[in-house]
């Protein structure tokens, strides 16, 4: 995988805005600005993943992409007494379109909603109809992330959680 940075990806032209080096992203890092690292495969096709950090504000975003730029899973983090805790989780479905990026409207959108003891809100979209139910008592245990250093990532991008 191959990481590339900017202050942030914009969705319409599935590019980076303000492409950033290694050097001037570690330096946002560490500041706690804004930075966008986007994850690539090393066979040079489009962008699989972007990591969004906002250490200042704490937080964190982890958007996984399809071969059409679309977003497809996002996990949106925020820093509790020194740790990432997995706030919202939503994917997104286009069923047979292969609109790209940004233009792209998902047919099926489901998000779930964590509280730090155990209270999920789980809402689904779908055809113009929305469902919504909460279940209380569940195990956030596995929802809890340490702040990566600079460019380490992978417990941050794990997709199965």
């Amino acid at each position: 995988m191959i990481w590339t940075y900017c202050e942030q990806w914009n969705n319409l032209a599935e590019t980076p805005m303000t492409p950033l080096t290694p050097d001037q992203a570690q330096a946002r890092h560490a500041s706690g600005d804004l930075y966008t690292a986007i994850a690539s495969p090393a066979d040079g096709s489009a962008p699989t993943l972007r990591v969004e950090m906002r250490l200042e504000t704490g937080y964190a975003s982890v958007v996984f992409m399809d071969e059409y730029g679309r977003d497809t899973l996002d996990y949106a983090f925020t820093l509790i007494n020194g740790s990432f805790f997995l706030e919202t989780a939503a994917s997104y479905s286009y069923a047979n379109s292969q609109e790209r990026g940004g233009y792209a409207d998902a047919d099926r959108t489901e998000t779930y909603e964590f509280t730090t003891d155990g209270v999920i809100h789980r809402t689904v979209e779908e055809e113009g109809d929305e469902s919504k139910e909460v279940r209380n008592g569940v195990d956030v245990s596995s929802n809890w992330e340490p702040v990566p250093t600079f460019g380490a990532y992978t417990s941050l991008i794990r997709r199965e959680r």
